[in-house]
């Protein structure tokens, strides 16, 4: 079976997953997890992009990336190729760590930007592991909102979407993101695999008063 195309969109955002080779664990220990994101950081220093936000799971991550320029796949090959001889090294295994080749979903609205960094905010939750979003150690949230350092995410355009002081910026995102512990999840896998084909948005509006907008520049489809 042909692989469907990857949208390839100039200075474009897209929401990058990657999944364990039949749903298996990717990370088994702290060690492994910190080990991906000094890879990040690598891949960062020779292909410049901006990290607007992070989750590493158990069998999978989602990152939301933009790229400086069309390397995407140079970047994702870095991180997945490495991690992955790193990671059957460090345990003693062999053959294949990741599934196949990342997804990427191309992030073409302000409506999908929000709700797609708030769906990778609420993974741990959804996924029963922890009660808050800013509870969990292994993503980028509980940075955001409490301003505190990061390396790796700049958290400043989504943000920008709530606000124009800093303090209120991550007080709305924060109450935005816990508002939708309660609510039924928008993204599901089928709306993730038809969007990384197509290309196309959630179709309802935002739930965001920001007036940003990512500049997607022209579209490329690439085998």
């Amino acid at each position: 079976m042909a692989r469907s195309p990857r949208i390839i969109i100039e200075d474009g955002i897209y929401h990058v997953i990657s999944r364990g080779v039949k749903q298996s664990q990717i990370f088994l220990e702290d060690a492994d997890r910190k080990d991906f994101l000094r890879l990040l950081k690598q891949a960062q220093e020779e292909y410049p992009f901006t990290l607007h936000n992070r989750c590493l799971m158990g069998n999978h991550y989602h990152l939301l990336i933009q790229p400086q320029s069309d390397t995407l796949s140079k970047i994702m090959h870095l991180v997945n190729s490495t991690y992955g001889n790193r990671f059957n090294k460090r345990h003693g295994v062999m053959g294949h760590v990741l599934q196949g080749r990342f997804h990427s979903i191309p992030v073409e609205t302000d409506a999908y930007l929000t709700t797609v960094s708030r769906y990778i905010d609420l993974n741990p939750v959804r996924a029963g592991l922890v009660a808050r979003p800013e509870d969990y150690a292994w993503s980028s949230y509980r940075s955001t909102i409490l301003g505190l350092p990061d390396s790796l995410v700049d958290a400043s355009f989504v943000l920008g979407y709530f606000g124009k002081e800093i303090d209120r910026q991550r007080d709305s995102y924060r109450r935005f993101v816990e508002d939708g512990i309660q609510k039924t999840e928008p993204i599901t896998e089928m709306s993730l695999l038809r969007m990384r084909t197509w290309g196309n948005p959630l179709g309802h509006r935002s739930e965001t008063d920001g007036t940003k907008r990512p500049v997607p520049g022209d579209a490329l489809i690439l085998r």
